[in-house]
């Protein structure tokens, strides 16, 4: 028994979301491609913004109608191994229609980076951002940052390890929105998603969001897919207890009929409740 009493092969499942949908990814990831070519052609876009000096270091930024507008900053998944900010732009038309500039984050994959690099560079887009807000005309003061699946476990800790930075720098983070997340590392080191990662002991202390209480201030929704595996639905009814228990403001959402793969192409999981809920 290698996890909470899992066999390899169910802890394997347990940390497959493509268990619950039969295995083919393929519909999913050519509708993240076509909806947000979609949005690049309907919308004003500054593409491939370098927020660093690494190729992968780019952010795509959608302005808002009006300027001095809030910001909604999004940091896609892929199991740290996979996608790129070029298919995690379905969202921006409603943000954009709802008042929002927004910008989706782009970071190098495994096995070209570890996870601590990729935390370290969605600071550093983050803190880029703040640097540019003038010029960009978003109101530095009003940001709600999301992530989904490994994007929710990198969001995390941004906040839990740089809130301060991102304050020096004039950054109010005001929302988290984490979706479908993976809040302990643990499972995922003893599973084959580990393979392109080699996450050490330290690594898995150090990096899961579980283990780290984050800065006050940002009120935080944590939202998971119904039919998301036992395991990503455990792991997020966690974190979001972890936070209640650390005084933060926290709401948990189980969003019905969805999984891990359609929940980040629904509008509505990127409205932040404000209002708190019980894990």
């Amino acid at each position: 028994m290698l996890y909470r009493g899992f066999s390899q092969a169910e802890l394997e499942q347990e940390y497959s979301p493509r268990s619950m949908i039969g295995g083919d990814l393929t519909p999913y990831i050519a509708s993240y491609s076509a909806l947000s070519a979609r949005a690049r052609g309907s919308l004003t876009v500054q593409e491939n913004l370098a927020y660093g000096a690494g190729p992968a270091q780019v952010l795509d930024y959608f302005p808002a109608a009006e300027t001095g507008a809030p910001l909604h900053v999004f940091i896609h998944g892929g199991y740290w191994q996979a996608l790129s900010q070029r298919e995690s732009a379905m969202m921006a038309p409603a943000l954009i229609e709802a008042g929002h500039a927004f910008a989706t984050l782009n970071y190098t994959l495994a096995p070209d980076a570890r996870i601590a690099d990729m935390i370290d560079e969605c600071r550093d887009a983050l803190l880029w951002l703040a640097s540019q807000a003038e010029s960009l005309g978003f109101d530095p003061s009003r940001i709600t940052l999301s992530g989904h699946s490994a994007g929710a476990q990198l969001a995390s800790m941004v906040m839990a390890q740089s809130a301060n930075a991102l304050a020096r720098a004039g950054l109010r983070v005001r929302d988290v929105i984490l979706i479908s997340g993976v809040y302990d590392l643990e499972p995922i080191s003893l599973t084959s998603v580990n393979d392109p990662l080699q996450l050490t002991p330290v690594e898995v202390n150090d990096l899961s969001p579980i283990r780290h209480v984050p800065r006050p201030g940002p009120r935080y929704h944590v939202t998971v897919a119904e039919r998301d595996t036992p395991e990503f639905i455990r792991q997020s009814r966690d974190y979001a207890e972890h936070l209640r228990k650390a005084g933060h403001s926290v709401s948990f959402d189980l969003k019905k009929g969805m999984q891990h793969f359609d929940i980040i192409m629904h509008p509505r999981t990127f409205t932040a409740s404000k209002q708190s809920g019980t894990p």
